[in-house]
């Protein structure tokens, strides 16, 4: 308890170096290119925020309206030579480009024309990756006649491609991609994983007397904890993106860092592994109802059952490579160490520094400031 204390303590403290919170997230833009024989219409709708700096002016208002009138002239020109319309290989120059708000974002919208009609449409989108390097651009490509591809461009994937004689594209890959880059860098939800795995290789035996478990064992129970993590997050994640149920998003993130202090705290002080079951379903229903926060701004208009069950397999694919490296390395740990003193001071050492990141998101949430701006 006294661990805990000082924990919390610290936290507060840092509170006294915190900024105001600028609440800017990993950032997305809304791409639309429409084909009408050689002429592609495309309208970027970008966040104020996002286009300013990524022309290097932050300091710019971050009204639409006012960043419109202010930057006209050079919003246009950043959008129409980062956002590339291509026949194969041959470019389709922008032109008509108009630049206006549009609700609270600014709207940039230009006709690429080919010098033909298109039989490989190719757009390469290059925004806002310098400022962002999470960024994601949510695309939805109209050929007439045809189904709408809509997929998600990130950093590294920033390249759409249609053979205009083959199906429309699929845009599956790219929904589990984001299912397992929003795990990898979303380090409050590594967190609580790590924090549900941490005590799991130890228990009691008859005399009451802590021992280090068989890995097969440490195995099946994990699998079991992994699984009720599994079932609520997925449960809630696709009754939120489908619009049954709608909780504050600063409510949910809060309770989702409480989540990470109260299991790591937990694990030190009742690391038996019996609650285990019980806190992952729990927690992980909350948890579903972060994921799908991020993903109801990707998910395409129309038709997102698929989208939804890609992004759900990748979140489970990155929990699952998590798991597969902490629970052997802290199984091998307790073996070193030997359980009384994995149970006295490796395990206190490891969930020390989770019970304080815990704690410090849990204060930005509440407070609305950042303090570590991660």
């Amino acid at each position: 308890m006294q661990t805990v204390r000082a924990l919390a303590a610290a936290a507060v403290a840092v509170c006294a170096l915190a900024a105001p919170a600028r609440a800017h997230q990993s950032s997305v833009t809304y791409v639309e290119a429409t084909l009408d024989g050689a002429r592609v219409t495309v309208s970027v709708r970008l966040a104020p925020r996002d286009i300013a700096e990524d022309i290097g002016q932050s300091d710019l208002p971050i009204e639409a309206a006012a960043l419109v009138t202010a930057q006209r002239d050079t919003v246009a020109t950043h959008v129409t030579a980062r956002v590339d319309i291509q026949d194969g290989e041959t470019p389709c120059p922008p032109g008509d480009v108009t630049v206006a708000p549009s609700g609270d974002r600014v709207e940039v919208r230009f006709v690429a024309v080919c010098p033909a009609p298109p039989t490989h449409l190719v757009l390469d989108y290059a925004l806002v990756f310098d400022a962002d390097r999470n960024h994601t651009a949510a695309l939805r490509v109209h050929v007439p006649g045809r189904t709408p591809a809509d997929t998600l461009l990130s950093l590294g994937n920033n390249r759409f491609s249609w053979r205009l004689a083959e199906e429309t594209p699929s845009g599956a890959l790219a929904f589990v991609r984001q299912g397992i880059h929003h795990v990898v860098t979303g380090l409050d939800h590594v967190a609580f994983v790590l924090a549900l795995l941490l005590a799991i290789v130890i228990a009691r035996d008859v005399a009451g007397t802590w021992q280090v478990r068989r890995l097969g064992p440490s195995l099946r129970t994990t699998a079991a904890v992994v699984s009720a993590f599994t079932v609520a997050h997925s449960l809630t994640l696709i009754i939120a993106a489908l619009g049954y149920v709608d909780l504050p998003g600063r409510l949910v993130e809060s309770v989702i860092a409480a989540s990470i202090v109260f299991t790591a705290a937990a694990d030190v002080l009742r690391p038996e592994a019996r609650w285990r079951l019980v806190t992952a379903f729990g927690f992980g229903l909350v948890h579903g109802l972060g994921f799908a926060r991020m993903l109801a701004e990707l998910l395409p208009p129309g038709d997102i059952i698929v989208p939804l069950l890609c992004f759900n397999v990748g979140v489970e694919l990155a929990q699952l490579a998590i798991v597969a490296v902490a629970v052997p390395l802290v199984w091998i740990l307790a073996r070193a160490a030997g359980a009384p003193r994995y149970r006295a001071i490796a395990l206190p050492a490891l969930a020390a520094p989770l019970v304080l990141f815990g704690a410090i998101w849990l204060v930005e949430r509440l407070a609305d400031i950042t303090i570590l701006g991660i």
